[in-house]
């Protein structure tokens, strides 16, 4: 491995520890205590349902990347777990909440797979990522509607939207399933001031490049269609049994909850939070979004506060993690 490669994967290591010290310095050390004992040992279910969010993640993953090819088989399905968890462990601590980890998978796959196989492999598990998120919110909408007695007329109209912005969204992936994504990046790029001369040289002098990274990602929707179907399936479960832990988080501390109620909070919160994307371990976005999400569906809201600890402290646990195997190089 180049140095250039582990330079950078040292500068990924050190943000994650940088930000665990920061976590635990804003949260405060009495008030994860306070939040351990209020919850008691249902934490540790909280920690271990992630055992199996994680694992859906990692098959969705592996499924991407074990295209048959002999290159493939030197990614092992432990070595993929451990790019989940500590992809994550980035994405957590990063400005840009959902690309930190990215880079660092492909990375990592990188002297195995090669660059373009990498590359491709992890742009297509971000898509897939990215999807779950809006059948996710398309799964919100009607559950809202059976759950929530009266609707207002601006719950209804955001409904609305999240539920009509999300099947446009969706279509606008499949087209990028069938075709590729990066010649749709650089038509963009070409039309942004500043730097459109720059993307027309690089496109141009990379076309070839361009040609094949789009050729690897298109695959797997028009020539593995099960693979992308059963990818994106353990995506969606993947969500589902995350969405468990508001469930446990509340029953804990003897509040009225159902699991449609549970997945309609995660749903909203994650809604919320990527509208705001671009805020440090999305401080401040996703309790607004259980806090709002709690609201309509007249829960007490003061419940948003200690869900959200109680998230923290889960991610907290699970940076640690990602952050100490990003370092154990036998997963392999």
């Amino acid at each position: 491995m180049s140095d250039k490669t582990n330079l950078i994967k040292n500068i990924f290591f050190g943000i994650g520890v940088f930000v665990i010290f920061i976590m635990i310095k804003s949260i405060g050390f009495d008030v994860i205590c306070q939040n351990l004992k209020q919850t008691g040992w249902w934490f540790i279910a909280i920690i271990g349902l992630w055992v199996f969010v994680y694992l859906f993640n990692a098959i969705s993953l592996f499924i991407i990347i074990r295209d048959g090819s002999e290159a493939a088989k030197g990614v092992s399905f432990l070595r993929t777990l451990k790019l989940i968890i500590s992809g994550y462990a980035i994405n957590y601590t990063t400005p840009v909440g959902l690309l930190g980890g990215e880079p660092y998978r492909i990375l990592e796959l990188k002297p195995v797979l090669g660059t373009k196989k990498a590359t491709s492999s992890i742009l297509l598990y971000a898509m897939m990522h990215f999807v779950s998120h809006l059948i996710l919110w398309m799964m919100a909408v009607p559950m809202v509607a059976l759950t929530v007695a009266s609707l207002s007329l601006g719950i209804e109209i955001v409904l609305w939207c999240v539920l009509a912005g999300s099947i446009l969204l969706i279509a606008w992936a499949i087209r990028v399933y069938k075709t590729g994504l990066i010649k749709r990046a650089v038509a963009i790029g070409k039309r942004i001031p500043f730097v459109k001369k720059r993307v027309s040289a690089l496109a141009d002098e990379k076309k070839d490049q361009i040609e094949e990274l789009d050729h690897l990602i298109s695959n797997l929707y028009n020539n593995r269609r099960s693979s992308f179907y059963y990818s994106l399936g353990f995506e969606v479960v993947s969500r589902l049994i995350g969405c468990m832990e508001i469930y446990i988080m509340l029953y804990s501390v003897g509040a009225d909850v159902t699991v449609l109620q549970s997945i309609i909070i995660v749903a909203y919160a994650s809604l919320f939070a990527n509208l705001l994307f671009f805020s440090p371990m999305q401080l401040g976005t996703r309790e607004g979004g259980y806090v709002l999400a709690l609201r309509m569906l007249s829960m007490p809201i003061g419940l948003g506060v200690y869900i959200g600890l109680c998230a923290r402290m889960r991610e907290l646990f699970w940076i640690v993690v990602g952050v100490a195997i990003m370092k154990y190089k036998s997963l392999k």
